[in-house]
């Protein structure tokens, strides 16, 4: 046998080997580097369509606006890198929070580790729901199952032995089970590390607005190549210049398209899920945000979401006994004295029939710490030679151990009172052991009913003595008795789900306790009059049948894995989005189904936490709420910076076809339609997805997205833009058609370099108050206004940029400007106010035609 065996590596075998070997990692070619990244912006076909207008410029001899045109290529791919390399960063700040854990023996002590500091013959524990961290071999196996399709795309689990299936392979997952294995491969060895370049990872899905995008973007590039071939076609009609004509038509197609905007997005998304993580909750997949701000239905799990997971013993039932327990936690210097030996058999087997530690520290299940805690409080932790175990599991829920007692063999069982009752066909009592009658199991089941009233979580114990150790089943058992257990509400929770009922979503409770002990716990956080049942009638009932039942009905009690899984599916096929708390390796197809998955960081499963969406940290309900709540505030705020994007990019294409039409000069020059593209395409864009929640945002309903997006979208940019040409229109006039030496010039400008001016500057400003406005949503009150210091920051860092356009002679010569008079501020800031018109205006006609829509 290995000398590790028993006690472990020691620190300095750990450091020699971490050293000679190196971390458990897998490693995996970055496909975005830096260098990659900063190429890309340059290879975009925006930024091809501008190097060849920057060529055209140096083949005519052109070379200050060659050269302005170049400045603003590398500016803009600067700012774009800047900003896909912050998102790039933050979501990889994102994924080391999600690292997996192993539990190792070393220097005697059992002790969970980063999987990444896994060496070659650490000893390491493996339970049902852990993905196995490194190659390892088996040297202790109680009916362990794995699923090894990642490895060898069998969908069938594999049956583990001691013999010639003894191997546990890194990556793959332990569907039942437990085990005790010595690492023999770590890292780029295991099996997985030598075929990973070889495993195509999984395409995300595409939510809604992802689709949305997706297709805005397709539309826009046709609109773009329309623009430019009709302005194009407009111009030679009116005798402009080929090449000036040219390169405007190219420029303005350009300003359509919102190239930021993926980048914009994927940065909001980071920024905002970083923050989320503060809050406990981790998003593995930045595309759930949408979902997740969309959740009408939580389906929770009780023990340890609702309820704070610190399981005491309070009450303790036998045949012949009964005896209240001083509630004193994890904590076990006051003693209870237990003089009944049915008592004191069923603290033997609750402290045997148990894999928690307390000895040195606390590990484990919190429901067996709290049988290991009561056995101490006792003075009754007699342990016994263990020999083998059958796991729980969700579906018998129920475990038993085999041990060895002074020379004969004893299985001992603890579970759900109603799967150990049915499995007894004896009882202890005083001592001895007789058969179970109808009186006893009622008297047990009433004796349930009553702790489960008073908000407990009851198990039950039996055992039974044994002549062949290859009889594994789970029958014939001697009943013995039943604890109840105290696992308070978490305090948090009566307001969370307040704040989600007021938000307009469903909490439904899915819980393996009886229905009982659910309501209990449910009327202590606050739900009046919750509607029980057992979760076993879905079986019976259609799908008709059992959407009806969902809806009336607020906690499912005694549910297994397939009734979630039947809840969630008959939720989504009403239209419903939901979000799912799971924590076992059986909750992993309830979680994948999921609109939202949402794993407990604290006592869920490796499997489980492979398939959500979100980690929770702190396995809190109120968490998930919080969630919810920051969820909406990031799609909110990409849905404003996308509106904002479009509404302010579209206008210059219909106002240059209108003053084509009217036969005015070109009301802007293409450097000049380059320069408004490059200042408030970046900054303000990027500041709106900075913006704070407003307090109402849980106030609200869900709304479809995909319904509101478009219709919204689309009168929100019809406004915006007849407000913004109409404005246009008559600056640009009254620009062509003043004295220009109204303007505090010190040289001779031309008529139309000064309504260009005009025009440009009053473009610009418009579009930065008009952020305001989005922020703001329409209000004008200050407070509201200035509410986003990034925005005011973000504002003003492109207003000096404009007056810097405006008033350096560099660059007057270099984009043909001119200087405005103060009384042309007046007009622009007049027009720009106007912008503050568009939301109310967009708000009152969604609203008369959602009434309209109603009364028909």
């Amino acid at each position: 046998m290995n000398e590790y065996y028993d006690t472990g590596l020691s620190d300095t075998e750990i450091q020699y080997r971490l050293q000679k070997f190196g971390p458990n990692k897998i490693e995996i070619a970055k496909k975005n580097t830096v260098l990659k990244m900063l190429i890309s912006q340059f290879t975009s076909i925006i930024i091809i369509i501008l190097f060849i207008c920057a060529i055209i410029f140096l083949l005519i001899g052109d070379t200050l606006e060659f050269a302005l045109v170049l400045v603003i290529i590398v500016i803009n791919g600067l700012i774009g890198f800047a900003q896909e390399y912050k998102a790039d960063k933050a979501v990889e700040s994102l994924k080391k929070m999600l690292v997996l854990k192993a539990e190792v023996l070393r220097d005697g002590q059992r002790k969970e580790i980063n999987s990444e500091e896994l060496v070659p013959d650490d000893v390491v524990f493996v339970y049902e729901g852990d993905k196995v961290p490194a190659d390892l071999k088996l040297i202790e196996n109680y009916s362990l199952l794995v699923d090894e399709s990642i490895l060898t795309g069998e969908s069938t689990a594999v049956r583990k032995d001691l013999k010639e299936s003894n191997i546990l392979f890194s990556g793959t997952t332990i569907v039942s089970g437990k085990g005790k294995a010595i690492v023999i491969n770590t890292g780029m060895k295991t099996e997985f590390g030598k075929i990973v370049n070889l495993i195509s990872e999984e395409k995300p899905v595409k939510t809604n607005l992802e689709k949305e995008v997706d297709h805005l973007s397709k539309v826009l590039i046709y609109l773009m190549i329309a623009s430019f071939a009709v302005l194009f076609v407009l111009g030679l009609v009116r005798g402009q210049p080929i090449l000036e004509i040219f390169l405007v038509a190219v420029s303005l197609g350009i300003s359509a398209i919102p190239e930021g905007l993926p980048i914009v997005m994927t940065l909001t998304l980071a920024t905002g899920v970083q923050l989320m993580s503060k809050k406990n909750a981790i998003v593995k997949k930045l595309n759930s945000v949408e979902a997740l701000g969309s959740t009408t239905v939580i389906c929770s799990d009780k023990t340890g979401t609702l309820t704070l997971n610190e399981m005491t013993v309070v009450k303790l039932g036998t045949l012949s006994y009964e005896k209240d327990i001083s509630p004193t936690g994890y904590l076990y210097d006051k003693k209870e004295v237990i003089d009944n030996r049915d008592a004191q058999k069923l603290i033997d087997i609750a402290n045997n029939c148990n894999n928690a530690i307390v000895d040195r520290g606390l590990s484990g299940d919190p429901t067996e710490i709290a049988l290991k805690v009561l056995s101490k409080k006792t003075m009754l932790d007699n342990s016994y030679k263990f020999l083998d175990e059958i796991p729980f599991s969700s579906q018998r829920k129920m475990m038993s151990t085999i041990h060895d007692i002074s020379g004969h063999y004893e299985m001992f069982s603890k579970g759900a009172p109603v799967e150990i009752l049915k499995r007894s066909a004896k009882i202890l009592e005083h001592g001895k052991i007789r058969v179970i009658t109808k009186k006893d199991i009622d008297y047990f089941e009433k004796l349930e009913e009553k702790y489960a009233l008073q908000a407990l979580r009851v198990l039950a114990f039996a055992y039974k003595p044994m002549e062949n150790l290859k009889d594994k089943k789970e029958g014939d058992l001697v009943f013995v008795g039943i604890v109840g257990m105290i696992d308070p509400p978490r305090a948090d929770v009566k307001d969370a789900l307040q704040i989600a009922k007021k938000a307009g979503i469903r909490t439904k409770i899915i819980t393996g306790d009886n229905p009982l002990t659910a309501m209990a716990i449910a009327e202590k956080i606050g739900m009046k009059n919750p509607v029980v049942v057992r979760a076993e009638i879905l079986d019976a009932l259609t799908d008709k049948e059992a959407t009806e039942l969902i809806y009336k009905t607020d906690i499912f009690a005694r549910a297994r894995p397939e009734h979630k899984y039947r809840i969630v599916s008959l939720f989504q096929k009403s239209g419903e989005v939901v979000a799912v708390t799971g924590d076992g390796v059986n909750d992993a197809p309830a979680l994948k189904k999921a609109d939202v998955g949402i794993a407990m960081g604290i006592k869920g499963t490796e499997a489980s936490k492979e398939v959500a969406d979100i980690v929770l940290n702190d396995d809190n309900y109120s968490t998930i709420v919080s969630a919810i709540s920051e969820g909406r505030k990031i799609y909110d705020n990409i849905l404003m910076f996308i509106r904002y994007m479009l509404a302010v990019n579209f206008d210059l294409l219909f106002m240059f076809t209108i003053f084509l039409l009217l036969r005015y000069p070109i009301p802007l020059l293409a450097l000049q339609i380059l320069w408004v593209n490059l200042i408030t395409d970046s900054l303000p864009a990027i500041a709106l997805g900075q913006k704070p929640a407003s307090k109402s945002i849980m106030e609200r309903h869900p709304t479809d997205s995909k319904k509101q997006t478009r219709k919204y979208f689309t009168i929100f940019i019809i406004v915006a833009l007849i407000i913004k040409i109409f404005g246009e229109i008559l600056l640009f006039s009254y620009g062509l058609n003043i004295d220009a030496t109204l303007g505090i010039n010190t040289f001779d400008i031309s008529q139309n370099s000064y309504a260009r001016t005009l025009l440009v500057t009053s473009i610009v400003v418009f579009e930065l108050l008009f952020a305001f406005a989005c922020n703001s949503d329409g209000s004008l009150r200050l407070k509201k206004i200035f509410s986003n210091k990034f925005l005011t920051y973000s504002v003003l860092i492109v207003f000096a940029l404009q007056l810097f356009f405006i008033y350096s002679p560099f660059m007057q010569i270099a984009f043909h400007t001119a200087p405005l008079a103060l009384i042309d501020w007046v007009y622009v800031f007049v027009f720009a106010l106007s912008s503050f018109l568009v939301i109310p205006l967009v708000n009152k006609l969604a609203l008369n035609k959602k009434k309209t829509s109603n009364n028909s």
